[in-house]
């Protein structure tokens, strides 16, 4: 039924990145290009390339025209600010939930620990004062084009507009039309001393496991005893569990030289795994013990400035005043509202105020937009309206529930369960209570880290980059006011040098230069003959960041050195004349020698910033574009960050940490694979990476023919449609699960697709709640890694007989078929004969993460004989 592209789309984001750092030096190695093309849209589809229910129009200069009132806009139609763009698709972000239960601040999102990520240049910390804008401010020269302000919202859910559609917002204990308030607001949660203890289910298996080993009984028995005497005690005061927590933490520090003592490699990595688990919960539970007695919930709660948000506030409606997308874009941040309960001066403990912050806040931050809508969300106003909601969106949390979330998420690892302990996280970092503050940080290092790690030589770039020919061009130039004509010939050498940075990633494209020429040049009645051989080296520095490539002016050095091999006059044959001349020239000659040399020297040094900056352009540009439009921007789209954790650049290695997630979810928390020493390119893929991303594609518990399924995936991933279809199918529709509809799992060798389907119906045929199983194993040959499918697919479902199994069975083997493995290695990387010795030296898919590494091939052909024994 459905057909799937040979190349897969979800392991593009973390291959483009890897390749990125390849392509720097040759883009030739590359040139697999992931663009988006706009998809043809079926009239009336929930995602056809309309705005706000009306169809995109614009004419050749990117200008839109006017869209219609609300009343013809159709009411099933989802709402969406979207920017128009003549060379991007329209995003659709869906604002609302139409779940009818109160508003929960499961999505409020965050930012990171300052202590953790590298800042870049740019960024600030803490909100920022604004100052009141002028009474006529003028409109900004790069506003994003929304919708007409005639325009509605469109479908955001009743529920989601009560809050703010009053000339004023209601009073604590007033209730919106068509709810029913409570009697009294329950006071919110603290750390109380009444904790109810989590059992760590995933660490207590994981030390039964090694509890079965002869090497490992000890260790493992002694620390699941500990554990569980942890539980009863963690409540009680501080003594005995602190005395627990210590010896859990001398556990934790022996796990290594006890690795390493054992020979059983498997054995000793599950060792390492068990030990960072401990070490990471461990952690989180002192500082708990810590915080110990219970406190008012409301001192722990960061203080609030209305002013400060009045002025945020009055920025925006200056950014937005003169424009007339202005009016959408105010609508769309709640700007009247936000402004009506700054004005009004409510209390921070008002639930309904807190809801209003938390559901700004999601628009900002979580909702997937295009690129340049992004943009503009990401300008400094919204930002400091951004932090100045998080103030007002934090709520406390208590001990019980940050536990629960924890090892909920340890066990399941589902994004929707990484949410409700990113929310802790938030809420914790924002508390006035250091000892809070604390045990956030602690937990945004342990469950936000890094979930994407690359790092590739100075000796792959170079290998990389071809060799240039000889040039050979003739002389046509003035020294000193002399015409000067000949021939040159240039030798160069063009390489990559990384530059030693801590925390940058650094690099410089060099060509070094030998440019041999002979030359002739006449000055009255003498000409001279001159030999001149000119060294050069010239260095284009730049850096690599989240951004794109960042160019430094060149620099160049020349050392010049000139000859003279011969020398005419006019006088030449002339007795006594022919000497005297031929004097008095080489004296001259030999007087202007110096100035010669230093003006042929700022010209090989121009000619060669020249040629630098050139192929600077040439080799770097296309591959920051390819960069941007097929990584960068659709994570930003989507809401993915990307972020930097760590960037390193050492005399032979450049390696950068990064973290793909939105501000709403977790990254990786378990210990990544180690490349091989001898590695040349290395890449750590963890599986929150993607999960994150498909949490963002909106698939939950909506309904898609084939077709409309394909364009949605290819709108929301910026790619080209992904999937092949038969028109014979077009009339299939499916319903995704509500929660966690396709989940992508990296463990035991194996890639697992879990896709979970509420309904499928094809002509009188359905099938209701079941979910699909793909296991797929990799298959390394060479350079060449591939993905198959193994064994049958797996179909999981109560109201699924025998004839469901049967049917179900084919159309799902056909959309993971066997016969189509998913290629990850880019065929050029395969074939390029710059690589022949070398081979994928490791591809590993365990805990959550794939490990791949490039490396001379004899490390390859060890690694086999080893898993042999």
């Amino acid at each position: 039924m459905i057909r799937q592209q040979r190349e897969a789309t979800w392991p593009l984001t973390c291959i483009l990145i890897w390749l990125f750092f390849l392509s720097a030096a040759s883009p030739h190695v590359w040139q697999r290009v992931v663009r988006g093309q706009a998809a043809a849209e079926a009239p009336g589809s929930p995602d056809s390339g309309v705005i706000l229910g009306r169809p995109i129009r614009s004419d050749s200069g990117g200008k839109t025209a006017a869209l219609p009132s609300a009343a013809e806009q159709p009411a099933e139609q989802p709402a969406d600010i979207a920017v128009l763009n003549p060379t991007e698709k329209a995003v659709q972000p869906t604002v609302s939930s139409s779940d009818p239960e109160p508003l929960r601040p499961s999505q409020l999102v965050y930012e990171a620990a300052p202590h953790e990520d590298v800042m870049l240049p740019g960024d600030t910390e803490g909100p920022r004062v604004l100052s009141p804008p002028p009474r006529r401010s003028p409109a900004p020269k790069r506003l994003p084009l929304v919708a007409d302000a005639r325009a509605t919202l469109g479908r955001l859910q009743q529920r989601d507009f009560q809050a703010w559609r009053y000339t004023s917002y209601p009073d604590a204990g007033t209730t919106p039309p068509g709810q029913e308030a409570p009697d009294k607001q329950p006071d919110p949660p603290s750390m109380a001393g009444n904790l109810q203890w989590q059992e760590p289910e995933v660490l207590l298996e994981r030390l039964e496991d090694l509890a079965a080993a002869d090497e490992t009984r000890r260790w493992a028995t002694a620390v699941d005893r500990a554990v569980r005497q942890l539980g009863s005690a963690i409540s009680q005061p501080p003594d005995r569990a602190s005395s627990i927590l210590e010896h859990l933490e001398e556990s934790a520090s022996a796990v290594d030289p006890l690795a390493h003592s054992i020979t059983d490699r498997r054995l000793a990595t599950r060792l390492r795994r068990a030990g960072h688990a401990l070490r990471r919960r461990v952690d989180v539970w002192r500082q708990i013990v810590r915080i110990g007695d219970p406190e008012p919930a409301a001192d722990k709660l960061p203080p609030v400035d209305p002013q400060q948000m009045s002025l945020c506030l009055a920025e925006i409606e200056a950014l937005t005043a003169d424009s007339p997308e202005g009016k959408a874009w105010r609508e769309y941040l709640l700007v009247d509202a936000l402004r009506e309960l700054s004005l009004r001066r409510r209390s921070r403990q008002n639930r309904r105020a807190q809801q209003l912050a938390q559901q700004a806040l999601r628009r900002i931050t979580q909702t997937p937009l295009s690129a340049p809508q992004r943009e503009f969300l990401s300008s400094e106003p919204v930002a400091a309206l951004g932090r100045e909601l998080r103030l007002w969106a934090a709520e406390p949390v208590d001990a019980s529930r940050l536990l629960r979330h924890m090892e909920q998420y340890e066990r399941t690892g589902l994004a929707a369960d990484g949410r409700l302990l990113a929310q802790d996280i938030a809420y914790l970092e924002l508390s006035p209570d250091d000892r809070r503050s604390r045990l956030g940080r602690q937990l945004n290092a342990h469950y936000r880290n890094a979930n994407l790690r690359t790092a590739v030589t100075e000796t792959l770039l170079n290998r990389l980059i071809p060799e240039p020919d000889a040039e050979v061009s003739p002389v046509r130039e003035t020294v000193l006011g002399v015409p000067v004509r000949g021939q040159r010939v240039t030798f160069s050498d063009v390489a990559m040098r990384l530059l030693p940075h801590p925390t940058r990633a650094q690099m410089a494209l060099e060509i070094t230069g030998l440019v041999s020429s002979q030359t002739s040049s006449t000055s009255g009645p003498a000409t001279f003959y001159n030999n001149s051989d000119s060294t050069f080296i010239a260095r284009k520095p730049m850096e690599l960041d989240l951004k794109g490539i960042h160019l430094w002016p060149a620099e160049v050095e020349v050392h010049n050195q000139t000859r003279l091999r011969g020398l005419q006059t006019d006088f030449d044959g002339i007795p006594l004349f022919e000497r005297l001349v031929k004097g008095v020239a080489r004296s001259k000659h030999d007087q202007k020698r110096p100035a010669a040399n230093r003006e042929i020297k700022r010209k090989i040094a121009r000619r060669a910033k020249q040629r630098i900056d050139s192929e600077a352009g040439a080799r770097l540009g296309k591959v920051t574009q390819r960069l941007q439009q097929g990584v960068i921007s659709p994570m930003n789209a989507l809401s993915l960050g990307p972020t930097m954790i760590q960037a390193q650049t050492t005399g032979g290695r450049l390696t950068m940490r990064l973290r793909v997630a939105g501000e709403d979810q977790l990254g990786g928390h378990t210990p990544r694979p180690r490349a091989p020493s001898d590695s040349l390119a290395s890449l750590q893929l963890h599986e929150s990476v993607l999960n994150n991303g498909l949490d963002r594609l909106e698939l939950a518990g909506r309904t898609f023919t084939l077709p409309e399924l394909n364009r949605h995936l290819a709108t929301r991933l910026n790619i080209c449609e992904p999937l092949e279809l038969n028109p014979v199918h077009n009339d299939v529709k499916i319903t995704f699960a509500k929660h966690n509809p396709l989940v992508v799992r990296f463990q035991e060798d194996q890639v697992i697709i879990k896709l979970a389907i509420a309904r499928l119906s094809k002509a009188r045929r359905r099938w209701k709640d079941f979910q699909v199983r793909a296991f797929y194993r990799p298959q390394v040959e060479g350079r060449s890694v591939k993905l198959t499918r193994q064994s049958v697919i797996h179909l999981i479902g109560r109201r699924l007989n025998a004839g469901s199994q049967i049917a179900l069975r084919g159309i799902f083997a056909k959309a993971f078929s066997r016969k189509r493995p998913w290629q990850l290695t880019p065929e050029r990387m395969i074939d390029h004969p710059e690589l022949s010795d070398l081979a994928v030296t490791q591809f590993v898919v365990d805990d959550g993460w794939i490990g791949a590494a490039l490396g001379p091939k004899r490390t390859a052909q060890r690694q086999q004989v080893q898993r042999r024994f």
